[in-house]
């Protein structure tokens, strides 16, 4: 599970939906008013412009070929927007309303969306006499299906969903992943990482934390090759060529590499006095999250908004 909402939004028929109409106060007609807050009417397809003289024959009669299949697909649309029009008048009316608002649900179709639903439908129940019960179940809903899915977001304010920093770590890596996804290169090292990762629940010894923390070098440095103008091959010298807010944080990034240069079996051999203890988890968990924490600077692609807002 990767935290994402979208990625469980038809469990939330079963999970909020359906369980919300059955609550003790629910009115009657709360999926009628939820279809008419929530899901928007269709939109009549706009007439196409009148076609040229050249394209009727001296019948008057349109012939030309490109034209003639404007007009079809005019009325195509055209047959579809009565169709679509008519089921949602008749669910206004309380035909088949548990089926349309069902139906409507899929029509969500990106992890923004999904939220806005969530949160414009907490502001669709003030419309009702019940307002205080329905509102008080639906928040219950809704972080109980936050907590069984272990989705990357909170529930603060009145009913603001907001993505937690766990979360924001999950989505980016995410992103990392689809965006190399056609690099073969860095798509052998984020396997080598991966396998060395898992291989720390075999036994979390200081050997496996330092090749883990080694494969993670290996990757930040593979995508960091890849940031336009950047011609280094190691992280150290890749700071000097990188974008950075403040030199303090350049330096960061240097001294990160240098910890991973210097300390003694990690990357190279080194001398045993340069280490003042044995790795920890407590190093290893620190020392990963940083090197994950530096990579927005590294990948030129990523959209940090994306990993924010999903």
């Amino acid at each position: 599970m990767n935290g994402e909402l979208l990625h469980v939004w038809p469990q939330t028929w079963v999970e909020i939906w359906s369980k919300l109409k059955k609550a003790r106060n629910a009115p009657k007609d709360l999926y009628i008013e939820l279809i008419r807050q929530l899901v928007p009417a269709p939109i009549e397809p706009e007439v196409p412009a009148a076609p040229p003289a050249a394209a009727f024959n001296e019948n008057g009669e349109l012939i030309d070929p490109e034209y003639l299949r404007i007009r079809d697909a005019y009325h195509q649309s055209h047959a579809e927007f009565d169709q679509r029009r008519m089921s949602r008048e008749n669910a206004l009316s309380g035909d088949d309303t548990q089926a349309y608002f069902k139906n409507a649900l899929t029509s969500v179709t990106t992890e923004e969306d999904a939220v806005a639903f969530l949160e414009k439908a907490y502001g669709t129940l003030e419309t009702f006499d019940e307002e205080a019960e329905l509102k008080a179940k639906f928040r219950e809903l809704v972080l109980d299906f936050l907590s069984k899915f272990s989705l990357r977001y909170e529930l603060r304010d009145e009913f603001s969903l907001n993505p937690t920093i766990a979360g924001v770590f999950v989505k980016m890596l995410a992103e990392v992943k689809r965006l190399t996804a056609g690099d073969d290169h860095i798509n052998e090292l984020l396997a080598e990482f991966d396998d060395a990762f898992a291989d720390l629940k075999i036994a979390r010894t200081p050997a496996r934390m330092k090749t883990c923390l080694q494969k993670q070098y290996n990757l930040l440095e593979a995508i960091g090759a890849t940031y336009p103008g950047v011609e280094a091959e190691t992280l150290g010298a890749m700071c000097d060529q990188l974008d950075w807010p403040h030199a303090t944080i350049k330096e960061v990034g240097k001294k990160l590499y240098g910890f991973g240069s210097n300390y003694p079996g990690l990357r190279h051999g080194g001398r045993r006095r340069a280490a003042l203890r044995p790795l920890d988890m407590k190093d290893f968990v620190s020392i990963s999250l940083m090197l994950a924490a530096f990579t927005p600077y590294v990948i030129a692609e990523l959209e940090p908004d994306r990993c924010y807002t999903g």
